[in-house]
């Protein structure tokens, strides 16, 4: 650890996660933050900063075609799910909120055409795969927990 006046930060940079490296950001004895590489998030998180990441695009591009309600919420689900990708409990959860979310609106899309969750028939049938996609994220970080659980009573 390095020496610290009273205004500075100390940063800690320690010890080896399960396949990844990890910084462990400390002020005093306080631990602030712990950054990890993405070689140390599961690949349930992985694929959740991906989809976050996929939607974020989506939605810019749907604002720069004036579709506002449709690009508010790419961007907003975008931004979520990625936030989301920390830790497995926390996309897990999102994962599946998202999922209903995204198969809601592909009904509402299919349903009501011309309403405003409407967007066509292919970016239907995207929203559609993104609440697949979402659900099998969920699905993935609930077994990845369970894994390591398993591993961690052994």
């Amino acid at each position: 650890m390095m020496s610290s006046t009273r205004n500075e930060r100390s940063v800690t940079v320690g010890g080896r996660l399960a396949d990844g490296d990890r910084t462990v950001i400390r002020r005093g004895e306080e631990v602030v933050a712990v950054v990890t590489s993405l070689t140390g998030l599961a690949w349930p998180q992985r694929t959740a900063l991906l989809l976050g990441t996929m939607l974020v695009l989506w939605g810019l591009a749907d604002f720069a075609r004036s579709e506002t309600p449709l690009g508010v919420l790419h961007v907003v689900t975008g931004l979520v799910i990625g936030a989301a990708a920390v830790r497995t409990r926390v996309a897990r959860l999102v994962a599946t909120l998202m999922g209903v979310v995204f198969l809601i609106v592909f009904a509402f899309g299919v349903g009501e055409a011309g309403s405003a969750m409407d967007a066509g028939i292919v970016g239907n049938v995207v929203h559609l795969l993104v609440g697949f996609a979402s659900v099998a994220v969920a699905e993935s970080c609930a077994w990845c927990e369970q894994q390591a659980r398993r591993a961690g009573s052994r």
